[in-house]
């Protein structure tokens, strides 16, 4: 595990990050019989594809009565994930099953289930693949290490800095702001082990696997295009801590303003 410790990421641009590709689909609603006839059930037919969907739903919706605790929110998603063997689900299974390394260097995302209040998706990383420090906006969250394991850090901004620089890409020329992001976690995430970021602690993360990983993360609310075009990418300067401060370190991100 110490290889972590060795390897540094590899700063990306923050205009020139892909980002996760979003697509949108209609939301599923077989019934729970109708699982049973369709294999999707697995070996726990309490917790079948279509179950766990139930469950999350009705979860999400208190997101619209306010105030919502997030924290209490994730907690109870969290208690449904670790119910589910998620390779057993038909749905995920089939996904496991038609793998393929389509971008190389990048790792494969695949939706599982959206709709407005709450998505669920599927991330597997070929060794050497990686997201580098981004943020979710508005959004809160909960990652599920399904197979192998991964260094998963997460940070909360402490203080937006006055200071700015510009770049040039081609044309165009980027305003570049600083903050300081104070480190809450940094271990590694095994088998059915989770991580929870809320939409004002630990949103900002980063997540380094060691060998071939997949995983299921939990966003709520979904992405929408407003939060996809707001979400940060960070190059951090993880070498040493901001004037001595531990856990606490200097990071710039692209302004959109």
């Amino acid at each position: 595990m110490d290889e972590f410790k060795r390897r540094e990421f590899i700063k990306l641009s923050a205009i020139s990050f892909a980002g996760i590709a979003m697509q949108f689909s209609a939301v599923s609603a077989f019934a729970l019989t109708a699982n049973g006839q369709n294999g999707f059930l697995g070996s726990n037919p309490e917790m079948n594809w279509d179950a766990f969907i139930s469950k999350i739903q009705a979860l999400a919706k208190t997101q619209h009565v306010k105030p919502w605790n997030q924290s209490k929110y994730l907690g109870k998603v969290e208690a449904i994930m670790n119910k589910c063997k998620f390779p057993e689900f038909e749905k995920v299974k089939k996904a496991f099953q038609e793998y393929k390394n389509q971008s190389p260097d990048w790792f494969e995302h695949e939706l599982l289930h959206q709709e407005i209040d709450f998505q669920i998706s599927l991330l597997q990383f070929e060794k050497g693949e990686y997201i580098s420090h981004h943020d979710h906006p508005e959004m809160c969250g909960i990652i599920n290490m399904v197979t192998s394991n991964a260094l998963v850090k997460n940070y909360s901004i402490d203080k937006l800095l006055d200071k700015t620089r510009t770049e040039k890409y081609g044309e165009k020329e980027i305003k570049i702001k600083s903050c300081i992001i104070k480190e809450v976690q940094n271990e590694i995430l095994l088998p059915n082990q989770t991580s929870i970021l809320t939409s004002t602690e630990s949103n900002i993360h980063s997540l380094m696997p060691n060998k071939f990983t997949q995983l299921v993360d939990i966003f709520t609310p979904s992405y929408s295009e407003e939060s996809e075009k707001g979400t940060k990418w960070f190059q951090v300067n993880e070498k040493e801590n901001f004037e001595g401060i531990p856990k606490q370190f200097l990071a710039e991100y692209a302004s959109i303003d």
